[in-house]
């Protein structure tokens, strides 16, 4: 400390053995100051990999159970991804509003959709009526550990809680489909919150050549872990009309309500149209 604000020449001529000892204040070697931090045995032991995966599945399972119902914005997004400097250019949009109702309620409503100029799509969004996202935990559900291998790769302080980092990948090449990847488990409540997904091979090989890692994000909402967003580029084998070869896709999960209370009417089935020529049944009195 005192070496950082003496004037140069001090430090200079302390430095240097040859030179005559000057008059004025002695100046202190580094290394005569020590100190030492006590060793502290920790005797309680360590929740080993398989204890975590039981609290992931009971974590996961709880986040499920207690959502009732929910409602939210999905936001589908296709892009042609940019080769050299060029930027992606978007092809298509498509946004939803979806209710669900357990235990088997489901409605997808097209709130307003978008198409790059001269291209036409027939895309559609289709929604399961669960809320367990297993797109999210189809690896840690206790009827998939046998197929899926798993090693701790961090463990990441945040605040006052841990956030684990777990690796997997399918223990047999013959699942070819099942992608590896990483997720990260937040302690407070043991749900995934983020994976990262990793395809060794194409999950389509016909027409993909393969899938570059995609990301899938959770946040909290009303205090329930929801989906928030999932990232993916996938490239073709061949380029496809309108797409190209390579095209990035992106969905947003956003305006959740969750336990509201959604009535039966919104998931009456709606009236089918007559066909054309056909005359419509008369109305009951």
């Amino acid at each position: 400390m005192l070496l950082a604000v003496l004037p140069a020449f001090l430090v200079i001529a302390a430095a240097s053995p040859a030179s005559a000892p000057a008059r004025g204040p002695t100046l202190a070697i580094e290394d005569t100051m020590r100190t030492e931090v006590p060793e502290v045995l920790v005797r309680a032991p360590r929740v080993s990999l398989d204890e975590i995966l039981d609290r992931v599945a009971r974590g996961e399972a709880r986040r499920d159970s207690v959502i009732r119902d929910m409602s939210f914005t999905a936001t589908f997004r296709i892009f042609s991804a940019g080769a050299g400097n060029r930027a992606p250019e978007p092809i298509e949009e498509m946004v939803n509003r979806v209710y669900k109702r357990k235990p088997d309620r489901v409605r997808s409503v097209l709130l307003r959709t978008w198409r790059q100029k001269g291209k036409k799509t027939d895309s559609e969004m289709n929604f399961s009526p669960g809320t367990s996202e297993q797109v999210v935990n189809f690896a840690f559900r206790p009827e998939s550990r046998r197929d899926f291998k798993y090693r701790i790769v961090g463990r990441d302080l945040l605040g006052d809680h841990l956030v684990y980092r777990i690796a997997f990948e399918p223990r047999s090449l013959m699942r070819g489909d099942d992608p590896g990847g990483i997720v990260w488990v937040d302690t407070r409540d043991f749900v995934i919150v983020r994976q990262e997904l990793d395809f060794s091979r194409s999950p389509v090989p016909l027409l993909l050549r393969g899938v570059d890692r995609a990301v899938i994000e959770r946040r909290q909402v009303e205090g329930h872990w929801v989906l928030h967003r999932v990232l993916m580029r996938a490239a073709f084998t061949i380029p496809i009309p309108r797409y190209g070869r390579t095209v990035d896709m992106a969905m947003a999960f956003d305006d959740y309500a969750i336990n509201r209370g959604i009535p039966d009417s919104l998931f009456a089935a709606k009236p089918v149209p007559p066909r054309s020529g056909a005359v419509p049944a008369a109305k009951q009195p």
